[in-house]
């Protein structure tokens, strides 16, 4: 197994160095000043200060200056012995002093008068307050990493502990997830923050909101969280950080094994199959098997005698951990009947049926009049091949509008390897090294009602290589090499899903309108039909390479009371992105083998959504050829100054500013294009016919664009001599920071400050480019017909295209801070944080018609109507969002001391914005007034409490009750969370801007306050009957993201016995709890106005799960 273990980790690092990169700034550290009294309170300058990590006994020496303060730089995250000798005082000796990443500890001494032979020797307190530093920021310290309740062992959740962050259930059960967490920090979008392991970027180049891998709980020695106010050393985000730092080896051996295992028959049944008429369903969980197993191992290098004898110059940690996954789940769904897919709804008559509790007639569009009993006879073959592509409907089940219940079968293979080397060349000279290898490969059935299964390899590595030079006591300089690599990663169809997945199974046989292209030819469309679920066939096939190199070097200067920090960061990153998905807007879909809409509204249609599917009469249908591989590339620079000033003994001032210069995102394939209207020419316009919507003549590149670097002779007519990114490059990107801290005594504190951070746009699905014609053809066409959907005419080609100013996403936060230690070693922290974001990205058609355009041109198709004619939807992603947060934050934490931890964080906050996310598109392109509102993921109420607690040990008591009663400790976590808010608004096209522009809104028309009923099978959640559809020609008036759904709690907790074996070794076995009550909580409200069960809930999520641990640890 070490062989095999030592092979990955030379992989690892061949693949980091070598093939690709990513990090920021440097391994974490901390910082300890502070000045040197005598017993009359007097400066003691010219005072000998030494710093002895207890771990490797690595030290550092100082002297106090004229003023009686000193400094120590740069320290590795540990546990420190404070010394002090000078002459005519005792020596001081404290102990214990804990240094976490990013910290600047206070710890100031007065000395007795004395002789240096004797000492003074103190330990430190575990309650600390922050007067060093004025940012906003929490450590989640190795005990609570180890011993708190964490459901699937991600320790990217322990972030929510931190009040401000909030989003997501600290219990989520993602062990083998790339996510991020999906957080919002202090009002941040879940791309505005990043992870760093080490230093080193661990968030993916393209889509910020995942990263690569999730870490090696047994590797964290802590996780750092910053959220506001943190020093210009540390950008990239304008939200907060992440920062996971790996253990160390120490002079002595260190490890552990460990076996964590569920498995269904230790949980309880959820709410929804319990519900089921099957028994086999009812009766028992889903099937699930889980085994999350590793080793680590950390200690010195050494021959004895010959090298490193006194073990303190070089030291290892190594961890291997596997995680197998094997599980059911269990998906609804709403899906047409046995009747409908032969062409009878005559159980929409029923003013009472399921589907949309009231009573739909089906008219026959060719006579005008309702058919018979609402018995289709128009049938198309493909419409109805498309019906058939649901599954069947669950005989006897029915939970609100959802008539079916499937099984999916998925599995997970994850491996994780670390490997930390650290080397003291000299008493002046450390050399770091840390790399991280998770490869994971699995399945994804999607969602229930999809008929593709993919198979997913994601290799994900991080690394990071930093030297320290101590050139003085004075002055220290770091530099840095770290790499992350997310590739080659594949997506791919599963063979194992077969015929179920096939389109030939149903009888689809209608034309691709870009046939040849298909990666898998056989996949099935999306199919979206008002009324039933969407049978969304998702994105993919396609491969990525996603990599970034980066170089830092960053100096440290004391000069009297000041402690100056300055550096350069250069970062070379980029991805070579071939996955099949485009970048159009809605509804251009991101399946490669098509997407059909079926709407009540279509013209010619029955009037109900289902009967024109049956009908073949879709609404429209998108479709786009195969994208070529895109390398997508860009080198960015910052640069920055720091400066900490100690202005007395009780006051610190810290000011400094950043400067970032970001090139956009470019092609080293010369394979990307958009739209520019700076070269459509009205004159050139392609000829539309006004019934189809289909070119008749005419140039249908009209106004798309290629950056000059790509000239060759194919397109000559498309080149304008633009540059290589389209947009503008930035060159004026400051972020100034003022921060201010003061301490009234050792026990009570303020801070505040406030500053400006900029936030680096990823590649993300809006702004890859490469998914534009001429290189990825793509069209959308309007009121077609399903057996033959491009008819063989041209449709107007789909593009979009990315702001050419592109502002750099900027965010302003200020915050003040109270903190005061508490008795028994506890401190609390109140504190207000304000937050305004600006140029958020987000999306606009520009070429959306006015409202009430189709209205007003009865019979003629939105394609002739459009502003820039012959061609079809544009999207454009330009950075014009804006967003503030106002938020009361409070924390109470002890750190673990007498065998007691606990913290609570509770945050009462407000988010407002007119986007959420970069993706977020206007429904009305020309007036975002109306799209301001509550931020999606705004959480009014936020409170989270963790412990640990050692029970007595009956030491003294006899032995066999000290064996089974003693060494026992209990550890929990309580979640209480305000719901998510949301918006009632569907895809029709209310207004009559033509497709391609954001859901609509309803009218808002009274209360939507109901009084709620219990929970039987479903509950009334809101008042139904305040909303409307709007006016034709109109955009519904209501007050975005006005409900919220319901909150939720949780409870889990854990229990452990230790068995001593010998001293230095011990075995514990671990029951952990998640849902102790199991207390199902509800689920969403459902907001689609056209369901029979809108307005209600109808689904419990979460169960009561069990997990068994044993670990051996010494």
């Amino acid at each position: 197994m070490i062989i095999s273990y030592l092979r990955a980790v030379v992989a690892a690092v061949g693949c980091l160095f070598l093939l690709s990169a990513s990090s920021l700034g440097q391994f974490d550290s901390g910082q300890i000043s502070g000045f040197i009294y005598d017993s009359l309170g007097a400066d003691v300058p010219g005072a000998t200060v030494t710093a002895t990590n207890q771990g490797n006994l690595e030290e550092r020496r100082t002297s106090t200056n004229e003023g009686g303060h000193y400094v120590f730089l740069n320290l590795p995250v540990g546990i420190y012995t404070i010394s002090v000798e000078a002459k005519g005082f005792n020596k001081f000796v404290q102990r214990d002093v804990k240094l976490s990443a990013t910290d600047h500890l206070s710890v100031d001494i007065t000395l007795t008068v004395g002789s240096i032979t004797q000492s003074v020797e103190v330990n430190a307190s575990s309650a600390r307050i922050q007067t060093e530093s004025a940012q906003v920021s929490r450590t989640i310290e190795n005990r609570q990493i180890q011993d708190l309740t964490l459901n699937g062992r991600n320790p990217i959740f322990l972030a929510l502990l931190k009040p401000g962050v909030t989003g997501g259930s600290i219990g989520t059960f993602a062990p083998d997830d790339v996510t991020n967490g999906g957080f919002s920090i202090n009002g941040g979008r879940g791309d505005e923050y990043v992870v760093m392991v080490d230093g080193a970027i661990a968030t993916r180049t393209r889509s910020s909101g995942s990263m690569l891998g999730p870490q090696d709980v047994d590797t964290v020695q802590e996780v750092q969280i910053l959220t506001a106010n943190y020093s210009a050393e540390y950008g990239r985000s304008s939200a907060g950080q992440i920062r996971f730092v790996t253990k160390s080896g120490t002079q002595h051996f260190h490890g552990g094994l460990v076996e964590n295992f569920r498995n269904s028959w230790l949980d309880a049944n959820s709410w929804t199959r319990n519900h089921s008429p099957i028994s086999s369903i009812a009766s028992h969980p889903a099937p699930f098997r889980f085994n999350q197993y590793g080793y680590n191992l950390g200690g010195p290098v050494f021959i004895p005698g010959k090298f490193n004898s006194a073990r303190t110059k070089l030291f290892f940690f190594v961890a291997q951990e596997w995680i197998a996954r094997r599980e059911d789940l269990t998906p609804t769904g709403t899906v047409p009947s046995l009747a409908m897919r032969q062409g009878d709804f005559s159980e929409l008559l029923n003013p009472l049926n399921r589907f949309f509790g009231r009573a739909r007639v089906i008219t026959n569009p060719q006579t005008g009049q309702p058919y018979p009993n609402n018995v289709v006879t128009n049938i198309s073959p493909n419409g109805q091949a498309l019906l058939n592509a649901f599954p069947l409907p669950t005989p006897g089940f029915q939970q609100g509008s959802a008539n079916w219940m499937g099984t999916e079968h998925r599995w997970s293979d994850l491996r994780k390897d670390t490997l930390k080397i650290d080397y003291l060349l000299n008493p002046k000279e450390r050399i770091s090294f840390r790399a991280t290898h998770i490869p994971w490969n699995f399945n994804d059935p999607t969602t229930g009602l999809s008929h593709f299964q993919e198979l997913w390899s994601r290799p994900n590595s991080t690394g990071a290589l930093s030297l320290v030079s101590m050139i003085s006591p004075m002055f220290v300089n770091e530099f840095t090499f770290s790499a992350n690599s997310d590739g080659k990663g594949t997506i791919f169809n599963d063979p194992a899903c077969g015929a179920a997945c096939q389109r030939s199974t149903y009888g689809l046989t209608y034309p691709y309108i870009f046939p040849g292209t298909k990666w898998f030819a056989e996949k099935l469309p999306t199919i979206r039909i008002d009324g039933l679920s969407t049978l969304d066939a998702d994105a993919y096939p396609g491969t990525w390479a996603g990599f970034v190199y980066a170089w830092s070097d960053n100096m440290t200067k004391i000069v009297k009371n000041h402690t100056i920090k300055w550096g350069v960061f250069i970062e070379h990153s980029g991805q070579n992105d071939h996955i099949q998905i485009t970048t159009a807007s809605p509804p251009t879909t991101n399946n490669q083998n098509g997407a059909f809409r079926f709407f009540d509204n279509r013209p010619g249609g029955t009037g109900l959504a289902l009967g024109n599917a049956i009908s073949g009469l879709f609404s429209d249908y998108s479709e786009f050829g195969a994208k070529p591989q895109t390398a997508w590339v860009s080198t960015a620079t910052d640069l920055f100054i720091q400066d900490n000033w100690k202005a007395t003994a009780k006051l610190t001032v810290e000011a400094g500013v950043r400067w970032s210069y970001w090139p956009p995102w470019h092609s080293r394939s010369d394979s990307i294009a958009m739209f520019d209207p700076n070269f459509y020419d009205p004159a050139r316009a392609a000829v539309i016919d006004p019934k189809k919507g289909s070119i008749v003549s005419g140039d249908p590149l009209n106004g798309i664009v290629l950056p000059e670097a790509a000239r060759t002779g194919q397109f000559s007519q498309l080149y304008h001599g633009l540059s290589p990114g389209f947009s503008e490059t930035h060159n004026n990107v400051f972020q100034p920071r003022l921060g201010v801290a003061y301490a009234f005594n050792s026990k009570t504190a303020v801070r505040g400050g406030v500053g400006a951070f900029a936030n680096r746009t990823m590649i993300n699905r809006d702004t890859a480019l490469g998914g534009n014609p001429p290189f990825m053809p793509q069209e959308t066409v309007l009121n077609g017909n399903a057996d033959a959907p491009g008819a063989g005419a041209l449709f107007p080609l789909n593009t979009t295209m990315q702001d050419l100013i592109f502002k750099v996403p900027m965010a302003w936060d200020w915050n003040t801070a109270f903190q005061r230690e508490l008795p028994w070693a506890t401190n609390m922290e109140v504190s207000y944080v304000g937050r305004v974001g600006l140029h958020n990205q987000r999306k606009r058609n520009i070429n959306q018609l006015e409202p009430g355009t189709l209205q007003g041109n009865p019979g003629i198709n939105p394609n002739f109507l459009r502003p820039y004619r012959g061609l079809g939807i544009i999207g454009i992603a330009e950075n014009s969002g804006r967003s503030t947060y106002n938020g009361l934050q409070v924390s109470l934490d002890r750190r673990f001391s007498s065998g007691l931890q606990f913290g609570a964080a509770y945050t009462l906050a407000s988010s407002h914005d007119n986007s959420s996310d970069l993706t977020d598109t206007l429904p009305n392109a020309y007036d975002d007034r109306a799209y301001w509102g509550i931020s999606d993921f705004d959480r009014t109420h936020v409170l989270i409490v963790n412990y640990i607690y050692e029970l007595p040990s009956f030491k003294g008591a006899p032995s066999l009750l000290r064996r089974v009663a003693g060494d026992w400790e209990i550890s929990g976590t309580n979640q209480f969370q305000s719901g998510a808010p949301f918006t009632i608004k569907t895809g029709d096209d209310f207004a009559g801007v033509g497709p391609g522009s954001g859901a609509q809104f309803w009218n808002q028309i009274a209360s939507a306050d109901v009084a709620r009923t219990s929970f039987t099978s479903s509950a009334t959640w809101f008042n139904k009957n305040a909303f409307a559809q709007p006016g034709a020609g109109t955009f519904g008036i209501q007050q975005r993201n006005g409900l919220r759904n319901p909150g939720f709690w949780s409870w889990d907790v854990g229990v452990r016995k230790n068995i001593p074996a010998t001293e230095a070794q011990r075995v514990q076995f671990r029951l952990e709890v998640f849902d102790l009550l199991n207390h199902p909580n509800w689920d969403v409200a459902n907001s689609n106005p056209r369901s029979g069960s809108f307005g209600q809930v109808t689904n419990k999520l979460g169960q009561r799960q069990m997990q068994l641990a044993l670990k051996y640890i010494f």
